[in-house]
């Protein structure tokens, strides 16, 4: 069994962003380092996009 199946929840993106945001922007604030929610949203939709572009990029070579 893998951990993904184990723990379906971790197949919603929509849940893996929010643990996410909420354990950065906790961590950070412990560090006192605030970041404002929607800047740390905004990281992060960058992030998906480079994720996003990457992985259709590397499709597109192994095509080849």
């Amino acid at each position: 069994m893998t951990f993904r199946q184990r723990y379906t929840q971790l197949q919603d993106a929509s849940f893996v962003k929010r643990m996410m945001l909420r354990s950065v922007y906790g961590t950070m604030a412990l560090e006192n380092q605030t970041v404002s929610m929607d800047r740390l949203e905004a990281l992060y939709e960058k992030v998906e996009a480079e994720r996003a572009a990457t992985t259709t990029r590397q499709t597109g070579e192994a095509a080849r």
